[in-house]
């Protein structure tokens, strides 16, 4: 059995106040960043479309043509590594990326595809549609 002094008490007891003082506000401050962190509200419904843009190009990849702007939405279709897409309008979802609504050619498939997932258009810049829904 060891014996402590009481400056060692004191010690350890100031040393565990100091502690739940630094985890209070550690936690003080993660709450406060946390609006600024929130997730995005993800909606798969309600996003309008028409055809206004009478661009086309290809996918890049085997993707999901989707119910909404959103990787989590149901799937609509899916496209494959060169599958030509025509082109309708453009949205920007809650995360700040852009989709395009489009419909696979020769077919009457459509949905949304991340413009991350399209070729790039003729202006060498810009991906998916140029005309905003």
């Amino acid at each position: 059995m060891t014996v402590s002094s009481p400056l060692s008490r004191k010690v350890r007891k100031t040393l565990g106040f100091s502690l739940a003082a630094v985890g209070l506000a550690a936690a003080a401050n993660l709450g406060a960043a946390a609006p600024g962190n929130a997730a995005a509200t993800v909606s798969c419904s309600g996003w309008g479309h028409s055809n206004k843009d009478g661009g086309a190009g290809y996918s890049t990849g085997t993707y999901a043509l989707k119910a909404g702007p959103y990787a989590a939405c149901s799937n609509n279709g899916q496209t494959y590594n060169g599958t030509y897409l025509y082109y309708h309008c453009f949205t920007s979802n809650d995360y700040g990326n852009t989709w395009t609504w489009a419909r696979i050619a020769g077919t009457s498939t459509e949905g949304w595809i991340s413009d991350a997932n399209l070729t790039v258009n003729p202006d060498g810049v810009t991906r998916g549609a140029t005309k905003h829904c």
